[in-house]
């Protein structure tokens, strides 16, 4: 099997369990590295090196003084943490981690939580068969 995380060849008993968390995994993988470039770009439009449209600045610099850079380290913290959630499903390492992972591809305080929702559902879903999980280590 190709790709990142483990390469176990197909009579290993892990591999239904990769093949079937790989899609997601790769999917939230894919989400966490567009939140972190959303919060990047919106720290950006904040800071002025960037621009942007009219509403835009006006609706992030609408907000209190505190609470913009707050929504950007909290995207940028959620995103590393569904980063390296995914990554550790690709590894079949630290189960809780994983789900953590999922968990904040949802609660991410930008637009990107929209996207992210049918890939955490389907990650959660393939994470709560047994056959998957017990190969957690």
């Amino acid at each position: 099997m190709s790709g990142p995380g483990l390469n176990v060849p197909r009579n290993d008993p892990r591999w239904p369990a990769l093949r079937r968390l790989r899609p997601p995994a790769f999917m939230l993988l894919n989400i966490a590295l567009i939140n972190i470039a959303y919060a990047l770009a919106m720290a950006a439009v904040l800071a002025g090196y960037l621009p942007a449209p009219p509403e835009f600045v006006a609706s992030l610099r609408g907000q209190t003084d505190w609470e913009a850079p707050l929504k950007v380290v909290g995207a940028i913290a959620t995103g590393v943490l569904t980063l390296y959630g995914a990554w550790s499903a690709f590894n079949l390492r630290k189960w809780a981690l994983v789900v953590v992972g999922t968990a904040t591809a949802v609660i991410t305080p930008t637009p990107v939580c929209f996207v992210g929702f049918p890939f955490a559902v389907w990650m959660l879903w393939v994470l709560s068969m047994p056959e998957v999980r017990q190969h957690f280590t």
